[in-house]
């Protein structure tokens, strides 16, 4: 997997530390509500200020594994929010959302990426589209819905990244 397509299939959850975990390892609660989940996180991945029980961070998933920790990390969280609200209640293609909120994060840092370089809406759209034939096997939606769910995603207010990655 190459560089562009690792760091758009990772997500960043908000992470708390449980306590040790196996030998080497801090337990962390990862994600929110019902998506929720506990791992075991190599110590060596946390400044030492960070293993204690309680300390907070922002955790980088691919799947289930934390491949890095953001200590400051968290306007990546509020991107991630904003990018998947807008996109459960306007688009949601599988029309699982109620269910399964995180259903579509893995399109968020693609998204994201296309909204930094102010891409046009209809290179947002096409995007979408590419998603819910290539990647979903679904037949497409109306161009206009997807147009109106692009210009959603441009109005938001998202922070700006330093570096982001």
């Amino acid at each position: 997997m190459n560089q562009v397509m690792q760091v758009e299939s990772e997500r960043r959850l908000e992470a708390v530390v449980l306590g040790p975990g196996r030998p080497g390892e801090v337990q962390v609660t990862l994600g929110r509500g019902q998506q929720q989940f506990v791992a075991n996180v190599p110590v060596g991945l946390l400044d030492p200020s960070l293993r204690m029980p309680n300390s907070e961070f922002v955790a980088v998933v691919n799947g289930r594994e934390v491949v890095r920790v953001e200590p400051e990390g968290k306007p990546w969280i509020i991107i991630q929010n904003q990018i998947r609200e807008v996109l459960n209640r306007d688009w949601d293609p599988i029309g699982v959302a109620d269910v399964v909120d995180d259903e579509y994060d893995g399109y968020i840092g693609r998204i994201y990426s296309l909204l930094s370089k102010h891409a046009s809406d209809k290179d947002i759209s096409g995007y979408l589209l590419w998603v819910e034939v290539e990647q979903m096997g679904l037949t497409r939606t109306p161009d206009d819905e997807r147009l109106l769910v692009a210009r959603n995603l441009q109005n938001l207010r998202l922070p700006t990244l330093e570096n982001p990655k």
